[in-house]
């Protein structure tokens, strides 16, 4: 019987790098510039902006941000990091920002290399697909229609929806018990090693490391550096 794969959708399969740059470029030019003091580029406020949405990431994954925080806050952190101070209009920026990002980097479709002849693939070989992510409900839906992703796969687990996010083991928990799978026939697939890889691994999963980047990380993790070694592997 061939395992169930659960993927994790950002960095893995959707290209989320790319696509939201693109968006945070539009929302830069268009809301930010015209309204905040000093001559910026928006691949300043990217830059920035990408290091603060991480560390806002990181406190949402330890319960001491929520979501509703965390989307104006990652904008108006990155304003105050380009060294500009607090101004009138700051903080109506920031969700300003934050809303048009909701609405915007969801709807674009750039996948990682090899993503969907990959999927097409393993659909095809018989393998129940799921995917399985720390995103938000709302906007990973869309991700996955709009990609052009859903036809392969049986369900989209959110964090939100499971009440827990990864590396918690009631994640990979509740979503077996959705999928109707058992652990020891289950594969997660994903680019983050301690949310997706040893999430799984100690739920009783299998695992296997997206690492395009060459990561330093332990042999003892299974590794692929392109979504296509996965069709060469024996996921069995």
């Amino acid at each position: 019987m061939l395992p169930d794969l659960f993927f994790d959708l950002d960095r893995t399969l959707w290209d989320f790098d790319r696509n939201s740059r693109e968006a945070l470029h539009e929302i830069f030019d268009e809301l930010a510039a015209p309204r905040i003091p000093g001559d910026f580029a928006a691949e300043e406020f990217i830059a920035v902006y990408e290091v603060e949405n991480e560390r806002c990431w990181k406190a949402y994954r330890e319960g001491t941000l929520t979501q509703q925080q965390l989307r104006p806050l990652r904008f108006k952190r990155s304003v105050e990091k380009l060294g500009i101070p607090s101004f009138q209009g700051m903080d109506e920026l920031a969700e300003s920002m934050g809303e048009a990002y909701v609405k915007r980097a969801p709807y674009r479709t750039a996948l990682v290399d090899g993503a969907m002849e990959v999927c097409a693939a393993l659909n095809e070989r018989g393998h129940r697909m799921f995917i399985l992510t720390n995103g938000f409900e709302e906007v990973q839906h869309i991700k996955m229609k709009n990609s052009g992703l859903s036809p392969y796969f049986l369900k989209v687990l959110t964090s939100d929806a499971l009440g827990y996010k990864k590396p918690r083991r009631e994640a990979f928990d509740a979503s077996i018990a959705i999928a109707e799978s058992n652990a020891s026939s289950a594969i997660m697939i994903g680019d983050d090693l301690e949310c997706d890889v040893a999430g799984a691994m100690d739920a009783g999963w299998r695992s296997i490391y997206f690492n395009p980047h060459g990561v330093d990380a332990d042999p003892k993790f299974q590794q692929i550096a392109h979504l296509r070694e996965l069709l060469d592997l024996p996921l069995t």
